[in-house]
């Protein structure tokens, strides 16, 4: 497996992987014989000379980079174990190259731990590799498993006060690496906040230092082209989304973190259900699911399972849904004998499926007490995107059991929210129920003008814009793609036409007879307008555009 896979493994099980990433990237990146004061410090890299242990402490080396390998490939059991056999033989060293070791054998669990999602373990592992004896690339690593936990458990406050790692004119690639995620991870608490812009540009940052030094393998910008796509979605760009993840479905399937699995599969279901493709969606989940169970992640599990139970209610098929809740619910109780967070995260899904089943076959049996109790836990751990469709769940809820008023109170601060903070795509997908509501607001049915007056033009936006897509979602999803691709000019969708033919820029150039800096400069100019990042997301979206086809007055 690539290293650079590591990166975004490590990046984003919690955000942490990130940093595992970095450290694995460094050891396999490594030459031959790594200068010990590369992995261990100065210090220890003297002492190891001087104790004349050099040949020992070689074998280790290879033996923890062994170890680095079998994260890489999510081999976790593998690796905790080579290291702990590691661990055992490090009393042949002197004291200082022994602790170095030890600290780097620490980031080394911190990391697995992220791996296996588990945040509990992950943080302490990662503490005990910051010590004075670690060398740099250790400490990076260790750091950003730490932030990566702090995000993950919703502790913004330590998240925040961690040393963040800086890049220099020529960073070393563990550095640009422990940067992309860090940037990342920073993404990732702006899309929670609901700073859907902030989100963008700084995925869009860490997608460009992916670029730039972290080679342009696509497993290393996973996990910020999973958070570009959900703030890219949310703003109802939704084609655009899709492309960005399909690009990168083949690497998030075999070798990124569950983070990443989970927000792609997720995203991906959505956008196919939204368009009424309720099989394909049904086929993403399964495959979540799967994988889910292959790298034991519970937590993709039970987002798939949530996910599979909303769209089996909501389309009526009421047994399916059923059977999906018993299978979660028996989930959710395995969960409790793991990390804080993914039991919370497991409860959270569990909650709204039960909802959202009681809507669909009970509605008086709706549990609105744990409903709310979840929604003020989310909003406390800081996932203030994750309790819109929370709070939108809990307005269905109020309306069917008869509490409209309180029903109106809460959709009415979700609208006042809304237009400010760029909430679109998750008013599109809400119930009948709420669409309802709203419209009686629109229609000033339910409250005096001046408490609604500022509302009235964007929840009518709202309501023309999901009436439009439901009496035709194929031909509102072909007028926008075709919004999308009306920016290119001719020469540009000839390019990307022969791009999508295989053709590299030096053919393309040779057919046009034009010079290869030209066919760069081109196709630089149709990623902007496509708001795509390399040439596999300019050919997957302009293949969905129907784009692939050179205009006549062009064709060679």
């Amino acid at each position: 497996m690539n290293d650079i896979v590591a990166y975004e493994s490590l990046s984003k099980s919690g955000g942490t992987s990130e940093v595992g990433a970095r450290r694995a990237l460094a050891l396999a990146h490594a030459p031959a014989a790594v200068p010990a004061s590369v992995l261990l410090g100065s210090r220890a890299a003297g002492d190891l000379r001087n104790a004349h242990v050099g040949a020992s402490f070689a074998k280790l080396r290879l033996d923890l980079e062994r170890a680095w390998r079998s994260v890489m490939r999510l081999d976790c059991r593998e690796a905790l174990a080579i290291a702990e056999l590691i661990e055992q033989r490090a009393h042949t060293l002197s004291a200082n190259v022994a602790q170095a070791l030890r600290c780097e054998i620490a980031a080394l669990r911190a990391v697995a731990c992220v791996f296996q999602d588990d945040e509990a373990a992950a943080l302490p592992a990662a503490l005990s590799a910051c010590g004075p004896d670690a060398g740099l690339p250790t400490a990076h690593v260790a750091l950003t498993v730490c932030r990566s936990v702090y995000w993950r458990l919703g502790d913004l406050k330590r998240f925040h006060a961690v040393e963040r790692i800086t890049l220099d004119d020529h960073p070393r690639r563990i550095r640009a690496a422990s940067v992309l995620f860090d940037l990342a991870l920073d993404a990732a608490v702006a899309l929670d906040q609901m700073h859907f812009r902030a989100a963008r540009l700084l995925a869009d940052q860490a997608l460009e230092n992916g670029r730039r030094f972290a080679g342009k393998h696509a497993q290393a910008d996973a996990l910020p082209a999973c958070i570009m796509a959900q703030a890219l979605h949310e703003q109802g760009q939704v084609d655009e989304a899709e492309a960005l993840l399909v690009a990168r479905m083949d690497n998030i399937r075999e070798c990124c973190t569950v983070e990443s699995a989970l927000r792609a599969h997720g995203l991906l279901a959505r956008i196919a259900a939204s368009r009424g493709q309720f099989g394909r969606a049904r086929v993403i989940l399964n495959e979540a699911e799967a994988l889910g169970e292959r790298r034991g992640w519970l937590r993709l599990r039970a987002a798939s399972l949530a996910q599979q139970v909303e769209i089996e209610a909501g389309s009526g098929r009421n047994e399916q849904a059923g059977s999906g809740l018993r299978r979660l619910a028996e989930l959710a109780n395995d969960a409790r004998a793991t990390s804080a967070n993914v039991s919370f995260e497991i409860a959270r899904f569990h909650t709204v499926a039960r909802a959202r089943v009681a809507l669909a076959c009970t509605p008086c049996t709706v549990d609105i007490v744990s409903l709310q109790q979840i929604h003020r836990a989310t909003l406390r751990r800081g996932g203030f995107y994750a309790a819109v469709p929370i709070a939108l769940l809990l307005v269905e809820a109020l309306l069917v059991t008869e509490q409209r008023a309180a029903a109106l109170e809460l959709l009415v601060g979700l609208l006042r929210l809304a237009p400010g903070v760029g909430l679109y795509q998750t008013f599109m997908d809400c119930s009948a129920r709420v669409a309802d509501l709203i419209e009686e607001i629109v229609q000033q049915r339910l409250a005096p003008l001046s408490e609604v007056r500022e509302l009235l033009p964007y929840a009518g936006m709202l309501l023309m814009h999901r009436r439009r897509g439901t009496r035709d979602t194929t031909g509102s999803a072909a007028a926008r793609r075709q919004h999308a691709g009306a920016g290119l000019s001719e020469r540009e969708r000839l390019i990307v036409a022969m791009m999508g033919r295989g053709l590299s820029n030096k053919q393309i150039a040779a057919e046009l007879r034009i010079a290869p800096e030209t066919v760069k400069s081109h196709a630089k100019h149709l990623y902007t307008k496509l708001s795509v990042r390399n040439r596999t997301e300019a050919v997957t979206l302009a293949t969905r555009l129907g784009l692939l086809q050179p205009p006549r007055s062009l064709a060679v």
